[in-house]
């Protein structure tokens, strides 16, 4: 038995090694997966949903997720890039061997090369630090998402060991409340959706040309930043986010120690988040497109003393392996304890860096003034809301963005955006036919809907659109849910009416 991983949103490794049969006998790998009861707020998915692959290394190789690169100096005129990189020899005996690397541009030219020799003990690692000039870098931005390649090559003997590739772009990331969020020492406004994993009717899996369309459609329709709700997403979405120019929050956890549902991550917290954070850091800290880490969304315990001091360890841990982007979680008012206040969620934001408020655009201004350091930003907001929470991003500096719930539909969390006629409502969130949350500005099948023409005008990509409410039969009523949207269209030809 290799081992167990309960939480099906993080990568993780096995070494086969001790187990595989000698040369020419087959080798079976049976992967059981147990998806079993009440266990996400969302249509999850079940089975192998995201790529699997099977490396096979001489006894000295570069360990796998170990490669960390950094631009902590970027200009026009040039960058320097720092390279980390955590070598390992498996082997009985000592090797020396020499360690390449050839930092390529975006056209696949070396830019810069180095060479140096290292001397690995048996059954030991070794971790190089390195630093490379690049001379009138192109950078990476939202409007040329420009693409770097480090190549790290073993060599012994003028025989190649290993080789690894990490792709990585060239920018400047900076947050302030004065500045709010500059990239490349430019001011942007994040126009931001929250996306869950899910493709839709195609399911969970992660097929690259669905993950590229889904960012690409976002991309079309306005948005220039994505926020993974509410876990990490596959590392496909994360290419195509750098690929074709898009700013991502990347998201650990929507639960630590006590439950949203009564078999989700909470009976694994304490054993697994340490690892599952590594596992987070370690595959995504080399892509531009990701300026955030959340480690949370809507902690239940996330103002209690037990909340601060896991909140505490989240970020040390974050700060463990990355140091170059803020830290924060998505905090709600505190629904689920009737009577207290906003302010009692002061302790859940006094660690961060950047602030994430959960439709509370009204705390902004006073939060404010009790708070003139805090950087914040909308994590979530209703789609109904949107003008008044751009406005508030366009108003004060130190609101640098704000992110709908959703940008596109998705499974699970059913009818939570419906509109219903009051005569013939049952229920807030009817059951079936419903099995969508079309709560999303995006359909399933990636056409706009009524809010989208809503928030093209809110966002002046467009003067003017006109829908129509649908018509309301002679007293009745149209009862709009917290999510939901009135039953509009671009139609104005209602049979009867």
């Amino acid at each position: 038995h290799l081992g167990s991983h309960p939480y099906g949103y993080t990568a993780f490794s096995y070494d086969l090694t001790d187990f595989l049969n000698p040369t020419s006998e087959d080798n079976v790998i049976a992967v059981q997966v147990k998806n079993e009861g009440e266990n996400s707020r969302w249509y999850s998915g079940s089975g192998i949903y995201r790529n699997v692959k099977l490396f096979k290394t001489s006894p000295v190789f570069i360990d796998l997720w170990r490669n960390a690169i950094t631009t902590p100096e970027v200009s026009s005129v040039k960058a320097e890039v720092n390279l980390e990189t955590q070598i390992v020899n498996f082997s009985n005996k000592e090797e020396t061997i020499k360690f390449i690397t050839e930092i390529k541009n975006p056209e696949g030219t070396i830019v810069s090369t180095s060479e140096k020799e290292i001397t690995l003990k048996s059954a030991d690692s070794y971790i190089l630090k390195q630093k490379a000039e690049v001379v009138e870098p192109d950078l990476w931005s939202l409007e040329s998402p420009n693409l770097y390649t480090a190549v790290f090559t073993l060599v012994k003997n003028n025989k190649i060991f290993d080789q690894s590739e990490e792709t990585f772009g060239i920018r400047s990331i900076e947050f302030s409340p004065e500045r709010g969020f500059l990239l490349n020492g430019k001011n942007i406004l994040l126009k931001g959706s929250c996306i869950h994993h899910d493709n839709g009717i195609l399911g969970s899996a992660a097929f690259k040309t669905a993950e590229y369309r889904r960012v690409k459609i976002m991309k079309e329709n306005g948005y220039n930043a994505i926020r993974c709700a509410h876990n990490p997403p596959s590392e496909l979405f994360l290419d195509a986010c750098d690929e074709l120019g898009m700013l991502v929050i990347d998201e650990s956890f929507d639960q630590w120690q006590l439950p949203k549902k009564p078999q989700d991550y909470n009976l694994y917290f304490d054993e697994w988040w340490e690892k599952d954070m590594e596992s987070m850091l370690l595959r995504d800290r080399n892509h531009p497109s990701v300026i955030i880490w959340s480690v949370g969304n809507e902690i239940k315990e996330r103002a209690d003393s037990s909340g601060v001091e896991i909140l505490k360890k989240l970020k040390a841990k974050v700060r463990e392996f990355d140091s170059t982007r803020p830290v924060t979680q998505a905090v709600c008012a505190l629904w689920e304890f009737v009577g207290r206040p906003w302010e009692d969620n002061d302790a859940a934001f006094e660690f961060l860096d950047v602030h994430g408020y959960n439709y509370q655009y009204g705390s902004y201004e006073q939060d404010f003034l009790r708070f003139p350091n805090r950087i914040m930003i909308g994590t979530e907001s209703f789609p109904i809301s949107a003008l008044e929470n751009w406005q508030a991003v366009e108003k004060y500096p130190y609101v640098i963005g704000d992110f709908v719930w959703t940008g596109m539909d998705y499974f699970g969390e059913a009818a939570i955006g419906n509109a219903q006629l009051k005569s013939q409502m049952k229920e807030d969130y009817p059951d079936w036919p419903w099995f969508n949350g079309y709560c999303g500005d995006i359909s399933v099948l990636g056409y706009k809907k009524p809010q989208m023409f809503y928030r093209d005008v809110v966002w002046k990509n467009s003067n003017l659109e006109m829908l129509v409410n649908s018509p309301i039969p002679a007293g009745d009523e149209e009862i709009i849910s917290r999510w939901g949207w009135p039953d509009e269209w671009k139609s104005w030809n209602w049979e009867g009416n």
